[in-house]
């Protein structure tokens, strides 16, 4: 019977690693080709548009000075302050809190494990050291080197571990759905308001 040794399968992986088509694989693979929108300009005000669908964005619907009752996608609309929002680095900059600038008082996109609703974070323009309620895992596929948005982003809800998401353009409430790296309805351009 034929055995394995130890040395034996050490030399075939390192073989196996220094191969070509190792080294010249092509592809989104997981851990490659990411970024994370650690630096954005948190005083810009963003649109957050699908990367399948750039002409519909994130909007909070029933806005009110001090709240918003859900957020859908519609078309774009240049100064629309529902459509706007400011990505907040937090918790020391591992994980972000997604603010809308519809209310005037500072209310945060939330999620727990449906439709995105809204969640009164008072301090959150001015605490990003702590972690917040309402905060988000944010991965992209590029940032912006001027740190002023980014593209294919997948947003992960950082306490219920679901990704953002919609159905189609006939269902399109932005709600939390279990992560999917070949969903392309979870994938967001971070891009600077007009």
């Amino acid at each position: 019977m034929f055995k394995l040794t130890p040395l034996f399968i050490t030399l075939l992986a390192g073989l196996s690693y220094a191969s070509p088509a190792i080294q010249t694989r092509a592809g989104v693979p997981e851990a490659d080709n990411i970024c994370r929108p650690v630096g954005i300009d948190k005083t810009v005000h963003y649109v957050l548009q699908s990367s399948s669908t750039p002409s519909s964005v994130w909007q909070a619907e029933g806005v009110t000075a001090t709240d918003f009752s859900f957020v859908d996608l519609q078309t774009k609309t240049s100064g629309s302050t529902a459509q706007q929002w400011s990505i907040q680095p937090v918790n020391n900059g591992n994980s972000f809190a997604i603010v809308s600038n519809g209310p005037t008082t500072p209310v945060c996109a939330n999620g727990d494990g449906g439709p995105l609703d809204s969640f009164a974070c008072p301090t959150v323009l001015s605490t990003s050291q702590v972690a917040q309620s309402a905060q988000f895992f944010i991965t992209c596929q590029s940032c912006a080197a001027n740190n002023q948005g980014a593209n294919s982003c997948q947003i992960q809800s950082a306490n219920e571990g679901q990704c953002i998401s919609f159905l189609d353009a006939n269902f399109n409430t932005v709600k939390l759905d279990d992560c999917s790296s070949s969903q392309p309805n979870q994938f967001w351009d971070i891009v600077v308001a007009a």
